[in-house]
């Protein structure tokens, strides 16, 4: 099976993060796409999805995965609103959502390890001992 580079899982996730909160925040007509009801029932699974997918393409670290499309989302909101006062909370807030979302990933690297042992050629009887 071949691996993403964790450069590219990391492009990918950030855009993910990224782009998704300006969606969002469009779709919904919200200053923070959080305040919309998109952002929970549609955005936050399709994002556990991707990271899930970016766990498997990319099981190194995957955590991360989970963590990057957050501090995305971080920086357009302050992009979006400089002076936002709650900007404290909602980092915190990120990063809760951040170590929710690692899980997603974690359990894509740790499919992507169930698969390759299970599709791994068998070893032959005797196993393979090196000559001494």
């Amino acid at each position: 099976m071949s691996t993403l580079p964790a450069r590219w899982a990391a492009v990918l996730s950030a855009l993910v993060g990224a782009i998704g909160w300006f969606g969002i925040s469009i779709l919904g007509h919200r200053r923070e796409a959080w305040d919309s009801p998109l952002y929970w029932s549609w955005f936050f699974p399709s994002l556990a999805v991707a990271v899930l997918g970016l766990g498997y393409f990319s099981p190194n670290k995957a955590w991360r995965w989970g963590f990057i499309p957050f501090l995305a989302q971080a920086v357009v909101a302050f992009v979006q609103d400089p002076g936002g006062s709650l900007l404290p909370l909602g980092l915190i807030m990120f990063g809760i959502m951040g170590a929710i979302a690692s899980v997603p990933a974690m359990l894509g690297a740790r499919l992507r390890g169930w698969a390759e042992r299970r599709l791994a050629p068998p070893t032959p009887p005797g196993g393979t001992t090196p000559a001494a």
